[in-house]
């Protein structure tokens, strides 16, 4: 029923993709003329990271358009996550489509797409693509120029596309902008694409000034681990048993915990675990909505954290001292009623690659984050000289744990050296990109 639930959302969100192109390029919107006719920006983004970064592109290329006094483009944005799709759902933009592809065997219609689109500019986020799409979108009736953003020279090999050789420095990021017979030109990006994360700081720091939870008497310490897997998900439970033992620690200290699974489908096992060590959880779904373990009746909740922030029972008699998340979509509102936020896929080598430590960072939370997040090595590297982030192994975890629980002036600093450092690498990353993007697209 799941795969069939989710096929239907497939269907529904492309059809309206269709319906929805075939407005945006009729005759009788601009005119019979070509040239009458506003540019078409396809932007290809697989999962949530990348959709939020296509998102912020979009505004970037609109900025620089506004200030020319030109028309802006439309914009598609394609994407395969389930977890992308709630953003998606939930960011009704008028002048983005969006296109859903979540079946590897569905991606024969990506032939239909680009013959619906004929896009101007096609602009990968961090991923090559096939080599069928990259032969279609290279047809001379479309003239689309493709834009490959922090792609490798082995990206460009799978599909194909032959480019100048020269010595690229080791662990450099590149663009490479591909057009006509298939050549691509390389560029070497000097900041990572990752860094885009920033760009809503400005926004967050109001979350970061008026938490939620200090709007409370007394405020519990809330510990967030957040896109987290399973292996560490049932460390960390482990490690949480012990530290709600430490009768020290319950005498001083009340806390809470928050946990955001990666994949929802966990957030059942978690919910299991978390109450046999008596954390008393209840799922959370979003602002305005909760539900109850047992038997799932959904009850209002102002908020969305009222039991979670006020002693009170869960249905059982007992304190709420941890929610599960089992909806996507939903760190924005975590990360605001957060002090500590532990960042997932990044404590055991089985698991690791790690998820983005700039978004907490960006709200002022203390960031904890594992020593196997490959993913994000240079940034972390980069926080770590600013003591803007906390990293830790397996053995070490508990021991920083109760450090930042017990400091109260560590977690500020830390705090407001994460975000004093994105709001750093926002102005260098605004700066820098809206200039590429400018160069790279013909506005």
């Amino acid at each position: 029923m799941k795969i069939f639930s989710k096929f239907k959302q497939f269907l529904y969100l492309n059809e309206d993709f269709f319906v929805s192109a075939q407005k945006h390029f009729s005759e009788a919107a601009h005119g019979a003329a070509d040239s009458a006719r506003p540019k078409r920006i396809w932007l290809y983004a697989e999962s949530l990271g990348e959709f939020s970064l296509a998102a912020r592109i979009t505004d970037i290329i609109k900025s620089a358009l506004s200030e020319k006094n030109a028309p802006p483009p439309v914009f598609f944005i394609s994407f395969k996550t389930f977890s992308a799709l709630s953003l998606a759902q939930n960011n009704k933009n008028g002048g983005i489509l969006y296109f859903f592809h979540p079946f590897p065997g569905l991606r024969t219609i990506f032939k239909k797409y680009a013959s619906a689109v004929k896009p101007d500019y096609f602009i990968s986020v961090q991923h090559p693509v096939s080599k069928k799409l990259v032969k279609e979108l290279l047809n001379p009736a479309f003239g689309t120029k493709l834009i490959f953003m922090g792609i490798s020279p082995s990206g460009l090999k799978k599909m194909d596309i032959k480019y100048r050789e020269r010595e690229i420095p080791a662990g450099f990021s590149l663009s490479a902008a591909v057009s006509g017979a298939g050549r691509a030109e390389l560029n070497i990006l000097p900041l990572s694409l990752k860094y885009a994360s920033c760009f809503e700081t400005a926004e967050n720091l109001k979350d970061y000034e008026k938490p939620l939870r200090a709007q409370r008497s007394n405020p519990p310490i809330v510990i967030s681990f957040v896109s987290v897997h399973k292996k560490e998900s049932g460390f960390i439970l482990k490690l949480l048993r012990e530290i709600i033992s430490d009768e020290s620690l319950r005498q001083k200290f009340s806390l809470k915990f928050i946990f955001v699974p990666r994949n929802i489908k966990n957030s059942r096992r978690l919910f299991k675990e978390a109450s046999k060590i008596g954390l008393n959880p209840l799922y959370y779904r979003g602002k305005g909505e909760k539900t109850n373990g047992e038997n799932k009746e959904k009850k209002e909740n102002k908020g969305g954290f009222e039991d979670f922030f006020e002693s009170g029972g869960n249905g059982s008699g007992g304190e709420v001292k941890s929610l599960i998340v089992d909806k996507y979509g939903m760190l924005d509102d975590i990360y605001p009623v957060s002090d500590i936020v532990y960042v997932g896929k990044s404590l055991f080598k089985s698991e690791k690659g790690g998820h983005n430590v700039l978004e907490p960072a960006s709200y002022g939370k203390t960031v904890v984050t594992g020593s196997y997040a490959v993913n994000f090595k240079d940034i972390i590297s980069e926080m770590v000289r600013f003591d803007a982030i906390t990293e830790t192994d397996e053995k070490n975890f508990r021991d920083i744990l109760i450090k930042l629980i017990k400091d109260e002036k560590l977690r500020s600093e830390n705090g407001k050296n994460g975000l004093k450092f994105c709001l750093q690498k926002k102005e260098e990353f605004e700066t820098y990109f809206k200039n590429y993007l400018t160069k790279i697209v013909v506005l």
